[in-house]
């Protein structure tokens, strides 16, 4: 790397260390910050205990974290040299601004890797020692996640397999849920109810539809219900431990479990569309710097807080397309590839072309 490079890099670096400091306070002072607060000062839970809770849900945050300070990083880094005219004095000497985006893609490359490593090594482990801590205490329902799997063995020979959608955490009350029944010959039955939750031992679903699956696999009986009960050993604390959030497990363990998926298509659909979302999320870093490096450049006078304002904008809006996108690929509407890397690709598109348009003018 030429010192070019570095020194466009360096200060980068600081504003993308900042960007992550600005990012992660404003996403756990929300909801999360509220509910150990809460916890600690109702429950009487240790203050080690929350803490120790804080410090394992923070790789789930640091996931959307690392390519949002890419954008504000590059944001900033441009607003600053366009204001002090170093990008008049760069194009005076020949660089262009395709060649003043390769620093900043080395950053966003790095932030896309390091996302990678954290999705696929250090976010399994962390929920698995936080399930493992909040499995003796009293911190249950508020830490139950919604779009989770989680398993209820009823004996040696028969399991159950739960996706919950939504959770109620005051209550706590499952709702969107799935239930698939294995024994020792294999599927034997689905459940889907809009309802469901934990009464003395046994399970409570509440409105919807059983499929009594054959030995060859196929449906010999639909059965509608109002109320449905089955009979657990588990308690919540037990499902607290057994529980995975697709979106951190890593991108081996989703696609086994998809593999798995063969009686319910609509759940092979959905659990495709979260595994491109696992890739889409990091590469992020990449196609914002795309978007970032132009518009830096065209508002020189903005200022840090007018560059802080546009990546928090432009962030909100990716995230929305990303929901909507994702939203309209489980319904069917779109592929889940194009669900979940529609967002990504528009970025791409948008940054190309503001990119080639600073070039010429």
């Amino acid at each position: 790397m030429k010192v070019f490079d570095w020194y466009l890099l360096k200060q980068a670096l600081r504003n993308f260390f900042l960007g992550v400091a600005l990012f992660l306070t404003i996403l756990t002072a929300g909801d999360l910050l509220f509910r150990l607060t809460r916890l600690w000062l109702q429950s009487k839970v240790p203050f080690i205990t929350i803490a120790q809770v804080f410090l394992y849900s923070l790789p789930s945050f640091l996931v959307y974290v690392f390519p949002m300070s890419v954008l504000l990083s590059v944001l900033l880094t441009m607003n600053r040299m366009a204001a002090d005219s170093e990008v008049i004095a760069f194009k005076a000497s020949g660089i262009s601004v395709k060649r003043l985006v390769i620093p900043f893609l080395l950053l966003g490359i790095w932030s896309c890797i390091f996302t990678i490593y954290i999705q696929e090594r250090i976010l399994p482990t962390s929920s698995q020692k936080l399930q493992s801590l909040i499995g003796g205490t009293s911190v249950t329902s508020w830490l139950f996640q919604e779009n989770t799997f989680f398993r209820d063995r009823v004996d040696e020979s028969q399991e159950r397999i739960f996706y919950v959608k939504k959770i109620d955490r005051d209550q706590p009350l499952l709702s969107g849920v799935i239930v698939q029944e294995y024994d020792h010959n294999g599927l034997k039955r689905i459940l889907n109810a809009d309802q469901a939750f934990l009464d003395n031992g046994k399970w409570v679903f509440i409105k919807g539809v059983m499929y009594e699956v054959g030995s060859r696999g196929e449906v010999e009986r639909v059965v509608r219900f109002e109320k449905e009960e089955m009979y657990t050993q588990q308690s919540m604390e037990d499902v607290l431990k057994s529980q995975k959030n697709p979106q951190e497990m890593s991108y081996k363990e989703l696609q086994e479990y998809i593999a798995q998926e063969h009686e319910n298509p609509e759940q092979k659909y959905r659990l495709q569309l979260m595994l491109w979302q696992k890739t889409a999320i990091p590469f992020a870093a990449i196609f914002f710097v795309l978007v970032g490096v132009p518009l830096g450049i065209a508002s020189p006078r903005s200022g840090k807080l007018m560059g802080i304002g546009m990546s928090i904008l432009m962030v909100f809006g990716y995230y929305v397309l990303f929901s909507v996108s994702g939203t309209v690929a489980e319904g069917g509407g779109m592929s889940p590839f194009l669900g979940a890397w529609l967002s990504n690709i528009i970025t791409g598109i948008l940054g190309v072309g503001l990119i080639q348009f600073k070039e010429k003018y």
